[in-house]
């Protein structure tokens, strides 16, 4: 069955996500070779995509110390792009955004079980939900955990997996009473009901259905905390995400040629992102945007010492050690340095706000 429009593929439409297809295209390259869904079959976030949720908690940067732009104040602000805009997320239907749950809400869900490897975490700023995917080989787990109020809709949506329409085959998840339906006999899902107010879906591919059941026994139910313990060492916790922004920044910082004084006030940049790669891609595209906004402010006030100062950072950028680590596991620091190329040449790139995630 292909049904015309599902609320699935609304929510991966970019409304809540923003350019979801370009940045996806962007930032991603195969880890592995993974099984390719039919197209008919709703999924949900690709494990690599960077939703406009993760560019709306990167605060606005303003200018100020000497490493960054000093010009008229015409870099982004707060209120500036779509960044400022905080698009609701699909499906909320009105779109105010939900109380944020209390961080030792046990709602997230994490697997217990060696020879498994995390891939991917999110989380939505505001209590909107977020995901954890796994690999083993060939085989995928995605757990998503969203708000309760998105549970019947997401359930209607599956019951369309097959035809004619029909409620998921009933088994315990947790303890309670769930809905699991497979794709084909390799691929299957399960919504499990709201508890705290959120409501969980795990997926699994590239297994047959008793390989999927056995790993649902094998999920704990987490907090805040509990998820961030749950992560490898690769993995930038809360606690640790400040220290790795000053780090990112003092690199970039450092190869440009520009100076950072000890103990000044950092532009605000801050995100939400566990993974090293989007955290990056975070950081490095808010300072190449800052000095893409001030070349163009240069070149309209006719001040070529603050344009060429402009040109010469962001030629600076595939020094950028965050870039350079990037760049063998995604294509996001080839769109800076695309950018800074056209910088040089005189031209202000075009659409590079919503190229970069700014």
């Amino acid at each position: 069955m292909d049904p015309t429009i599902s609320d699935d593929a609304v929510g991966r439409l970019p409304i809540a996500s923003g350019r979801a297809e370009l940045l996806e295209e962007i930032m991603s390259t195969p880890v592995t070779d993974r099984p390719t869904a039919p197209a008919a079959t709703p999924r949900g976030r690709t494990t690599w995509l960077v939703p406009l949720a993760a560019a709306a908690a990167v605060a606005a940067v303003a200018t100020g110390p000497l490493w960054w732009p000093s010009g008229d104040g015409s870099t982004p602000g707060p209120g500036d792009g779509p960044a400022a805009q905080g698009s609701p997320t699909a499906g909320s239907g009105s779109g105010s955004e939900p109380q944020a749950p209390a961080d030792d809400a046990t709602y997230r869900a994490v697997l217990d079980m060696p020879g498994w490897t995390v891939t991917h975490v999110y989380e939505e700023a505001g209590g909107n939900g977020g995901e954890i995917s796994y690999e083993r080989g060939e085989a995928l787990l995605e757990v998503t955990w969203r708000p309760g109020s998105l549970h019947d809709d997401y359930v209607e949506d599956r019951r369309h997996i097959v035809d004619p329409p029909a409620d998921g085959a009933p088994l315990q998840v947790l303890g309670l009473t769930a809905q699991r339906w497979s794709y084909s006999a390799d691929d299957h899902t399960v919504i499990r009901p709201v508890e705290d107010g959120f409501t969980l879906e795990v997926r699994g591919s590239g297994m047959p259905l008793s390989g999927f059941e056995d790993l649902l026994d094998d999920l704990r139910l987490v907090d805040e905390a509990g998820l961030e313990n749950a992560l490898p060492d690769t993995f930038v916790t809360t606690s640790e995400r400040d220290a790795v922004v000053e780090e990112m920044l003092d690199g970039i910082a450092a190869a440009s040629g520009q100076e950072r004084v000890a103990g000044e006030e950092r532009p605000a940049i801050t995100s939400e992102q566990a993974d090293r790669y989007h955290l990056g891609a975070e950081v490095a595209g808010q300072v190449a945007c800052a000095w893409i906004e001030e070349f163009r402010a240069a070149r309209q006030a006719g001040d070529e010492e603050r344009a060429q100062e402009a040109v010469d950072v962001l030629a600076s950028s595939r020094q950028w050690p965050v870039l350079r680590e990037m760049d063998a596991r995604g294509d996001y620091p080839e769109a800076i340095w695309d950018y800074a190329d056209e910088v040089a040449r005189g031209e202000v790139p075009e659409g590079f706000r919503g190229g970069l995630g700014c």
